[in-house]
């Protein structure tokens, strides 16, 4: 997805790059930024911001440069790497609301009950912990295997603390957790790590933004995150019960198609604003009424 940035606020479009499949390191980096549709630069060949760890590359904006919505502003950025330049292009939009993922976990859980018993879980020892973080020597899993889930101390120091995973690095075990614990566990603290669905969520959010997206005047859409949760949280159980699914006659695919349904019918019923006049306020030549046909998507 595109970055979309906030009409008039102050943010900052951000980039990686890679060379053979690996992230690179940029000795610097300036950025020109075009308008919609123009040629001529409002924003010529600036100096960028490079992390020297991970090689983000960043620029940030102020609000006189997001004064005016649009779609496909375009930044090429210009970057050195081994004394070489190199040149990228990317493509962000200025949009009156930005949406944000309005769903966790427990939004599912709520909906279908059983999915809690779906979710991969893990239990441990740890071996040491900061008032931030756990280790278990013995975890092995792919970095970031665990991040967007949770832990809980079932036993032992800090028993009965349940906490956010926010990283997880395999080359220690160590697990990172949000906020930091009261008490810190120690090599008594028996853990349950239980992994989130949250490639699901982002999977489901990023095709209803895309589905957004496309029925067009995206930057002047007025719509807040809540009003697409009950839709979010139905595709991503379809999404779930598709990766559950063993056969098309199983209970998994019985309610991948009961969600599917269940989805579009609240999708497309939702009605969509748009300030177009730049009033501000949403009048009647602004208003939209999506007909459920207009949302509809195959499962293909």
């Amino acid at each position: 997805m595109k970055q979309e940035f906030l009409q008039s606020k102050v943010d900052t479009i951000k980039m990686r790059v890679f060379a053979d499949n690996c992230p690179v390191i940029p000795s610097a980096a300036t950025i020109t930024i075009y308008k919609p549709g123009s040629t001529t630069a409002f924003i010529s060949e600036t100096a960028g911001s490079v992390d020297a760890t991970t090689g983000e590359l960043s620029y940030s904006f102020t609000a006189d440069n997001l004064a005016s919505t649009g779609l496909n502003y375009k930044a090429t950025w210009k970057y050195t790497v081994g004394g070489v330049d190199y040149y990228q292009n990317q493509l962000f939009d200025v949009v009156k609301s930005k949406l944000a993922i309005p769903v966790v976990d427990e939004d599912l859980f709520n909906e279908l009950p059983i999915l809690s018993n779906e979710a991969t879980q893990a239990t441990g020892t740890a071996t040491s912990a900061t008032t931030s973080t756990l280790v278990d020597s013995k975890r092995k899993e792919a970095n970031d295997y665990w991040a967007g889930g949770t832990l809980e101390i079932i036993s032992g120091t800090g028993d009965g603390q349940k906490r956010d995973i926010t990283d997880f690095v395999q080359s220690t075990g160590t697990i990172t957790v949000s906020p930091a614990f009261a008490t810190t566990p120690d090599t008594t603290s028996v853990y349950r790590i239980v992994r989130a669905f949250t490639k699901q969520i982002e999977q489901s959010f990023e095709k209803i933004s895309t589905m957004i997206y496309n029925k067009g005047k995206r930057h002047s859409l007025i719509l807040e995150s809540s009003q697409i949760k009950i839709p979010l949280i139905y595709l991503t159980i379809h999404f779930i019960c598709l990766d559950l699914m063993k056969s098309s006659d199983d209970i998994w695919h019985t309610r991948a198609l009961m969600y599917w349904d269940r989805f579009n019918e609240s999708f497309g019923g939702m009605a969509l604003d748009y300030d177009e006049d730049e009033s501000g306020a949403i009048s009647g030549a602004d208003e939209q009424q999506a007909s459920p046909a207009g949302f509809y998507v195959s499962r293909g």
